[in-house]
């Protein structure tokens, strides 16, 4: 028996029906996906235009508490623009100024120490996100950071305040830090020549004291005394004046100019007799002069004031 033809022929309807419902389906796919990606865009878009607006918000009342020195405030807001957005740059810079200044004025270097940190870690955050013209600011402050947090950290002091030259920011202290910092690696030359730099800034008393301290560690006592005589001339400040005279009192000493020295010493005790030092350093001045007698007196003094004065105990027992 001869099957039926229809059983091995195939149908061309049947095929162009399947391939309409294909197409349709495709484009059904398309249609529904094409609705979905613009729905999510417009809730994106109205999600970042509200975020537009809180960023502009917050960098307003930023500005606002900035310009009042209220640094603690600002901390508190730029952390919490940071636990949301924590590479919000302006957010960083803020915070990371405010927690310098803060640092700054605490009494104790305990105290100061997570204050700077702090700053640290913010403004090194923000240094790595942009490159503009904050960054000079952004250097200086880290350089005289680095500086609070003592000698060791001198070399990354050192490195941020060049950069902040290097990138056209120069503060009023700029050069006074690097003479503090050449100080403080014993490279005397480079300190001195900054603090030179300081005064033509910027001159003051405590520059001049700093800049005859350097040239006394350079054994320069020529430069040493000029400048000690710059800053008692320029000071109202006791203590800038008992550390110039003190200093005055060593190098006459070194230069056996045991009168001159002796006045200068004599001169702190009118203002404050009771410096163990003073008594101290008279006691010297008296027996390199051959007085035994007044110099044993000068340095029993000197312990009725400390009981513990090394030197002092050291030259009567």
């Amino acid at each position: 028996m001869l099957p039926p033809s229809s059983r091995y022929n195939f149908s061309s309807q049947n095929n162009s029906n399947k391939n309409i419902k294909l197409i349709l389906l495709v484009i059904c796919t398309v249609v529904l996906i094409t609705l979905t990606v613009l729905y999510f865009l417009g809730i994106i878009g109205k999600y970042q235009t509200l975020q537009d607006s809180n960023t502009e918000k917050d960098s307003t009342e930023l500005l606002e508490i900035w310009e009042r020195k209220n640094y603690q405030e600002v901390n508190t807001l730029c952390e919490e623009i940071l636990s949301v957005h924590p590479l919000n740059y302006e957010a960083l810079i803020f915070n990371g100024f405010s927690y310098f200044y803060r640092g700054i004025g605490q009494f104790s270097l305990e105290e100061r120490l997570p204050f700077i940190d702090a700053a640290i870690v913010n403004l090194r955050k923000a240094l790595t996100l942009h490159e503009d013209n904050l960054n000079g600011k952004l250097n200086y402050i880290l350089g005289k950071a680095y500086y609070q947090k003592g000698k060791f950290y001198s070399d990354l002091s050192l490195k941020y305040l060049e950069e902040s030259i290097d990138s056209g920011y120069i503060g009023e202290d700029t050069y006074e830090y690097l003479g503090l910092v050449y100080s403080s690696l014993s490279d005397y030359e480079a300190s001195a020549e900054n603090y030179i730099k300081a005064l033509e800034v910027n001159p003051s008393d405590t520059l001049y004291l700093a800049l005859a301290q350097t040239y006394y560690q350079m054994n320069d006592l020529v430069k040493a005394e000029e400048y000690s005589i710059w800053s008692l001339n320029s000071t109202r400040d006791f203590t800038v004046e008992e550390k110039s005279r003190f200093l005055l009192g060593k190098i006459y000493t070194d230069r056996e100019e045991y009168l001159k020295a002796e006045e200068q010493y004599l001169k702190i005790l009118e203002n404050n007799s009771n410096s163990a030092d003073v008594r101290y350093y008279l006691g010297e001045i008296y027996d390199a002069l051959g007085n035994s007698t007044k110099a044993r007196f000068e340095w029993r003094k000197a312990l009725e004031i400390d009981p513990y004065h090394y030197g002092a105990r050291l030259k009567l027992y």
